[in-house]
């Protein structure tokens, strides 16, 4: 089975993506500056500790690695272009180790111009971020932006995927894929979405594309 390299895996969706990738069979890599917030003890799940704007910190985990899963985001402790700095060190890396591919997660704010059919609510919910919410939305958002940008231009075998509202909810055990403005549903558990990033890893459905994922 391949070895995955995970960043941000103590996060809120980390943590169940590595739990059913594991469960799956896949050996993971997982970056994380404290490594007492992963409570998964597994003989195939091997924690590095560091900094996702390391450079060595990342090649120490893309190494013998078969590709890439980022789960980064911001929270209220982030540099603003946290996921844009990182995502460029990560790019950087897997290109140095001659990987290509590269999941990566970020918002439904994040626009696919040629698919994407927002209506009046997506749209509000991005003005509200970009103007009412306050600088960690603002930030979360023009940061989503960048990265998408750097991933696309990347050359790699990219898919990133969207979410609407994240729920610790159990999971529903399905979820719809499209585009926003396409699909129903304003949420989506963290487990389910895992559960796609990981189904995503294993067939290749979307590379090259921005799949938005909710429970309907």
């Amino acid at each position: 089975m391949a070895t995955i390299a995970v960043f941000g895996a103590s996060g809120r969706t980390g943590l169940p993506f590595i739990q059913q990738a594991l469960e799956a069979g896949y050996t993971v890599q997982a970056l994380v500056r404290t490594p007492q917030k992963i409570t998964i003890s597994h003989p195939r799940l091997r924690l590095i500790k560091g900094d996702a704007l390391n450079p060595a910190d990342i090649d120490k985990v893309i190494y013998s690695s078969d590709g890439v899963v980022s789960l980064l985001g911001q929270d209220k402790a982030s540099q603003p272009d946290l996921q844009t700095r990182a995502t460029k060190l990560i790019i950087e890396s897997l290109k140095k180790h001659k990987l290509r591919r590269l999941i990566s997660l970020t918002g439904g704010g994040v626009r696919d111009a040629a698919h994407d059919k927002p209506g009046f609510m997506d749209n509000l919910i991005v003005f509200i971020m970009k103007n009412v919410a306050g600088s960690g939305a603002r930030n979360a958002l023009t940061d989503g932006i960048s990265h998408a940008e750097l991933i696309r231009q990347s050359g790699l075998d990219w898919t990133i995927v969207r979410g609407p509202m994240l729920t610790e909810d159990t999971a529903k055990g399905s979820y719809q894929v499209g585009y926003v403005g396409t699909v129903k549903g304003i949420k989506l558990t963290r487990a389910d979405l895992a559960s796609f990033i990981l189904t995503e890893w294993e067939t290749s459905q979307w590379v090259g594309k921005f799949p938005f994922v909710t429970n309907g």
